[in-house]
């Protein structure tokens, strides 16, 4: 992400200082007096409104997201842990088969949320294989069950961690579509590139202030771009739950 942010806001310099240069060759060629830059000034005011909507929209949205991936980390490890309480309700085989089975499929899933994008694949991969067994384990354990009323709840359960499992992995790979992500920097871009044009002789102060601007900027998208990829980011998305979990197991 430094090198990320390193060329968001070297790209913002640079469209800064390309206003600033045509606005001196304009001026030279024209001979004008800038007596324009009081419109130019109502522009620039809409045009960083403008801005601020659409990075908070889109910062909004990737945190909705990024609470969604959290909240279902919660979820599953709740449900695995629901599932092997009520694994108790089977005969002694398939309680010990469906509690194995559960305590291994929590172990993929911490190493599934811990690995990173690239690698989390072959981790999806091998969770769907799991939960196929569970699904055939969970059936085979609810049929078992010494109290037919309680069978409906054990594969329920059962039930609750493959949907939760699916559901997590489907959210993992929802991103910003690229033509927003597109229009976002370039709608940067221009913003800065305004700026730069609007002021034709700026002062020490107005500099700096500029370059601060800039640096919020920065800021500001790469914060989206780090939620937006919980996997290889700052950001992450806590695996404490899943640990938790599979520590208690060893209680």
């Amino acid at each position: 992400m430094l090198l990320i942010a390193a060329l968001i806001f070297g790209a913002l310099l640079i469209a800064g200082y390309l206003g600033s240069t045509l606005r001196k060759w304009l001026q030279k060629k024209r001979s004008a007096s800038g007596a324009e830059a009081t419109g130019i000034d109502y522009v620039l005011t809409s045009v960083f409104a403008l801005l601020g909507l659409l990075i908070a929209f889109t910062f909004s949205l990737t945190l909705d997201r990024y609470e969604t991936r959290r909240d279902l980390v919660v979820q599953e490890a709740n449900a695995i842990g629901t599932a092997h309480i009520r694994s108790a309700f089977a005969s002694d085989l398939h309680r010990t088969e469906l509690r194995a089975l559960l305590e291994t499929y929590a172990k993929k899933r911490l190493e599934y949320g811990n690995a990173p994008l690239n690698d989390r694949t072959e981790f999806a991969q091998e969770s769907a294989e799991l939960r196929t067994k569970l699904i055939g384990v969970g059936i085979s354990a609810s049929q078992s069950v010494s109290i037919a009323t309680m069978a409906p709840s054990l594969i329920s359960s059962v039930n609750d961690v493959v949907d939760i499992g699916s559901e997590r992995e489907a959210v993992s790979l929802a991103r910003i579509p690229e033509s927003v992500v597109h229009m976002l920097l370039g709608y940067t871009m221009i913003s800065a590139f305004l700026l730069g044009y609007s002021q034709l002789h700026a002062s020490t102060p107005q500099q700096l202030a500029n370059k601060m601007l800039f640096i919020l900027l920065t800021l500001a998208l790469v914060s989206i771009f780090d939620l937006d990829r919980p996997a290889t980011g700052a950001i992450r998305v806590s695996q404490q739950p899943m640990v938790e979990l599979i520590a208690s197991f060893r209680n």
